[in-house]
């Protein structure tokens, strides 16, 4: 008889969201976040209601609900938990032979789903109390793509002008801002094409998308450098199809003790919280001290062990660590920031 194999543990991230509307004509959302998506998972009840399009063909679907209690400094507190899967109708799988001492190569096959069933490509897990969301997304369900479940699925529930003015925003870790105006930044190189192409999905994604005036003319630069390299060509197509990039780095010489050099200083190291306080990725900044942050590394997460079933992990277990993100959140006053 075959051995069972060992139940093994898989590595999830967590990220912290959270949710606010857009002021809009004096509208104000008389509902959390929370509450809508309880009320439209209740109303669409059944999955087939809860199925939007995503990209490349792929579907989304809410998986299954349920409420659980989170042990908050303000007492306890119920808290919505949702998955939401990832699939492409009619993909197949692919498959490999155990290698054997009998073969000398190897070629990949495929092989369909069963009979009223879909391979899944990727599974997420949230957790929502009020406008706040704990989420554990994968690398081929994004976060963004989660939210925008969220979005479709409140439309649908009868929120309309909820989902239009909905504006989830990812969290930086406040000590990356500690860290940045305790050190002060010696340099920050931007990354053309990555920069750009986390760019254009903002602007396409979120419609209050406004960055600061120092965000806009480094756009405009990472844009002109892309242009340059190009004929007619646009500079997504370039950077996609040829290749090619262009890195800006903006930096400041701290050998100098003018005034006007700690004018420099300082200028610089606004322009590094500006990058922070969107979602952009494409830069690293160095600070005096030579830490180096990301996009990746400002954000607030942190990773856990779960134990796997199949390609993604055990849905109770990975939703009791959400709850107990969101209390550790609560303790460390990060909510309330």
């Amino acid at each position: 008889m075959a051995k069972k194999k060992e139940l093994k543990k898989r590595n999830r991230t967590i990220y912290y969201f959270r949710c606010n509307f857009m002021q809009e004509d004096g509208f104000v959302a008389k509902h959390t976040l929370e509450n809508m998506v309880a009320a439209s998972w209740d109303k669409l009840n059944c999955t087939s209601e809860r199925t939007f399009s995503a990209t490349n063909g792929k579907s989304l679907v809410g998986m299954k609900l349920s409420f659980d209690t989170a042990k908050l400094s303000k007492g306890n507190k119920d808290c919505t938990l949702f998955s939401v899967g990832l699939y492409e109708e009619g993909a197949a799988a692919n498959t490999i032979f155990k290698p054997s001492v009998s073969q000398i190569e190897l070629e990949a096959d495929t092989v369909d789903a069963p009979l009223h069933q879909e391979y899944l490509d990727g599974k997420g897990f949230v957790c929502l109390y009020g406008n706040h969301l704990v989420l554990s997304p994968t690398d081929t369900l994004r976060a963004g793509t989660i939210n925008s479940f969220i979005e479709a699925l409140i439309a649908k529930g009868g929120f309309h002008k909820e989902s239009q003015l909905l504006d989830i925003q990812q969290i930086a870790d406040i000590d990356s801002y500690r860290t940045i105006q305790n050190d002060g930044v010696k340099n920050i190189t931007i990354n053309s094409s990555a920069y750009l192409s986390t760019y254009s999905y903002l602007e396409r994604h979120k419609p209050n998308f406004s960055p600061s005036s120092k965000v806009q003319k480094i756009t405009k630069l990472a844009k002109a450098w892309m242009e340059a390299l190009s004929d007619d060509d646009s500079d997504e197509k370039i950077a996609e199809s040829e290749n090619l990039n262009a890195r800006i780095v903006i930096s400041h010489d701290g050998r100098s003790a003018s005034d006007s050099s700690d004018i420099g200083s300082d200028r610089l190291k606004k322009t590094a919280i500006s990058l922070v306080e969107t979602d952009l990725a494409g830069y690293v900044i160095i600070t005096k001290t030579g830490k180096k942050l990301t996009h990746e590394e400002i954000v607030l997460k942190n990773t856990v062990k779960v134990t796997e079933h199949g390609k993604s992990v055990k849905r109770d277990e990975m939703w009791n660590e959400l709850v107990k993100t969101l209390e550790q959140y609560d303790k460390d006053g990060i909510l309330e920031q």
